[in-house]
């Protein structure tokens, strides 16, 4: 449990630290507070049972003489009233204590969730290859809240607790020594024996819900993705049948803890009431009768009104802790600045663009993607003056979108380097230059937003630049469509995946948005793969449009894509066989005949 709260600890900020510290002040007070209250009982009931134990007792009489009464029925009153002002105080500030806990670690668990997206975002591109992100998205929305609702909540209210219960035994001890260490020990005793028995298997079922959340996420986020292959293939009972396995468990899981929590609760009231009786029975058979065991008899019951509860709420947070650990240690893994993430660029950041006016220059470049043997690329070297427009051509596997994915610099090379009009590109420079960039992936991402949104991806819609939007539409062939068949235009919402859309038109957005910002280079990696003939034509159109005004990559499978380039590079096992224009190549590359014989 140890280990726990000191990744707890390290989940927090400083200055988040600082509010636990002044929230443990306020549990002080509070049981403090609380403690006064119960003991403020005993001199109400002392007094209450036997008048004259206002002059008997010293303390009393003091109180008395110094407060000036003249009626013991007065000062009666007074020692009723302050016992109530002392326990509606505590009360007061438990309510208080229980809204800045709860205020505190709701606010956490924001805070928490937001730090880890935006780490998620800064990772390097190779994080996101060996991630689902099903998984992903689970440990954001999910795993933080279980570990703030799961473990940081139950620890602040565990010392809560604790604290409550320190005061109350203190009190006790005062009074009555060897019954207050008895009882204490007796609650303690019963509730370490339950825990010590079930922390293995508490530990071991808090693992296998982690696991349990991440295979329902999977499996729901692969379902709707392939609902449509789901449907055709018939297998929806299949995909059912997967969701249904990981997520029993997990609700199982769940249940079985919460269970655990609440058992002993019932055990432990019998055998509490059962001891009262013992202590009333034992306390009138002294010599003092009623009259002086009533004044005890009142501060245990209060005492034990408190005190049961806080054990129980001490147990019930220690299993917490316990099942939820694997929570914490699942956040904890993923958060953290890795040496390699690159920094989020903030909207007020002006980048200046590293834009070639030159040439784009590649030396000696060679990848390997981690954990694989052979590199995907091998000593690649090119030049590729500015704007021109050059394609990458080649069979599956070659490289090509390697390639690319290095130039965008999203990939870090293994060896060599690219050079911006002589410039190194480094991990320093690397935002000016992407902010000189436009991509146009084979497959679009569309979000569930209107078209002026996709098209600005990411902008706020208060601050999307209208004119940049419909400039980029016509240069992307697309601002007729919108206009002319679109029902509200560009507020249009074109639904999530774009599947409304055609192929062609989901292409064109993509175009479009790799132009809003009028970037000085531009790639399109297998952009028209997808497409029949016509619309490749119209997309091809629209790549035509902007030759000779920018310097434009194209990575091509169908080498119709490629015919026009200034220069043409064919790639084989991830390194440069032969360059030239497509007359060159197609008169001396016998690869390039190859892939140039099934054009029609």
């Amino acid at each position: 449990m140890l280990q726990t709260l000191h990744k707890l600890n390290a989940l927090l900020d400083p200055r988040d630290r600082g509010k636990v510290v002044l929230l443990l002040i306020l549990m002080i007070a509070t049981a403090f507070m609380q403690t006064a209250g119960i003991a403020s009982v005993m001199p109400f009931l002392a007094v209450l049972s036997d008048p004259g134990m206002v002059h008997d007792n010293e303390m009393l009489r003091f109180a008395y003489e110094w407060l000036g009464f003249e009626s013991t029925s007065r000062f009666l009153y007074f020692l009723g009233l302050a016992a109530f002002v002392l326990f509606m105080t505590g009360t007061a500030l438990q309510a208080f204590n229980q809204w800045a806990i709860t205020r505190f670690t709701h606010m956490q668990q924001y805070e928490l969730s937001r730090r880890l997206m935006g780490d998620y975002l800064s990772r390097p591109f190779t994080f996101f290859l060996n991630r689902n992100s099903g998984d992903l998205a689970k440990t954001v929305l999910q795993e933080t809240t279980q570990a703030i609702n799961g473990a940081l909540m139950p620890a602040l209210k565990l010392a809560s607790q604790l604290l409550l219960a320190a005061f109350i035994i203190a009190l006790l001890v005062v009074v009555q020594p060897w019954l207050a260490l008895i009882a204490a020990a007796g609650l303690g005793g019963i509730y370490a024996v339950i825990y010590v028995a079930s922390r293995t298997w508490l530990n071991r079922i808090g693992l296998d819900r982690v696991e349990a959340n991440r295979e329902r996420f999977t499996a729901a986020a692969e379902a709707f993705a392939g609902a449509k292959e789901i449907r055709l293939l018939g297998r929806e009972r299949d995909y059912l049948e997967r969701y249904r396995k990981p997520s029993k468990r997990f609700a199982s899981h769940q249940a079985n803890a919460v269970l655990l929590q609440s058992l002993p609760q019932y055990a432990i009231e019998a055998i509490a009431f059962g001891g009262v009786l013992v202590l009333v029975l034992y306390l009138m058979a002294g010599d003092g009768g009623l009259a002086q065991a009533l004044p005890l008899i009142g501060l245990y019951a209060l005492a034990g009104r408190q005190l049961i509860p806080a054990f129980q709420k001490i147990f019930q947070q220690v299993a917490s802790l316990r099942f939820n650990a694997a929570a914490v240690d699942s956040v904890l893994r993923d958060l953290g600045q890795f040496s390699d993430s690159t920094p989020p660029i903030s909207r007020n950041d002006r980048l200046a663009p590293l834009a070639p006016t030159r040439s784009i220059k590649v030396q000696g470049l060679t990848y390997r993607y981690p954990e694989h043997e052979h590199p995907a690329l091998k000593d690649i070297s090119l030049e590729i003056r500015a704007r021109t427009t050059v394609g990458f051509v080649g069979s599956s596997g070659a490289g090509k979108s390697t390639l690319v994915d290095v130039l965008l610099g999203l990939l870090e090379p293994e060896q060599g380097t690219i050079l911006i009009d002589g410039e190194p590109l480094t991990r320093a420079n690397i935002r000016r230059w992407q902010a000189a960039l436009g991509y146009v992936p084979q497959h679009i991402f569309l979000a569930d937003q209107s078209v002026a949104a996709n098209i600005a991806l990411g902008v706020p819609e208060e601050q999307i630049d209208q004119a940049a939007v419909e400039k980029a539409a016509r240069l992307a062939n697309l601002h007729d469509f919108v206009t002319q068949e679109l029902p509200h235009g560009y507020a249009t919402v074109i639904g999530e995946r774009g599947t409304r859309l055609s192929g062609g038109q989901r292409q064109r957005i993509g175009i479009a948005r790799a132009l809003y910002r009028d970037p000085d280079v531009l790639f399109f990696d297998e952009a028209t793969s997808a497409l029949d003939n016509a619309t490749e034509r119209a997309v091809m159109d629209a790549i035509q449009n902007l030759s000779g005004n920018k310097t434009i990559l194209l990575v091509a499978h169908r080498l119709t894509t490629v015919r026009n380039c200034d220069t043409i590079y064919l790639l084989d096992k991830g390194a440069v066989s032969a360059e030239g224009a497509w007359d060159c190549l197609n008169s001396q590359s016998k690869e390039f005949q190859k892939l140039a014989s099934g054009l029609a």
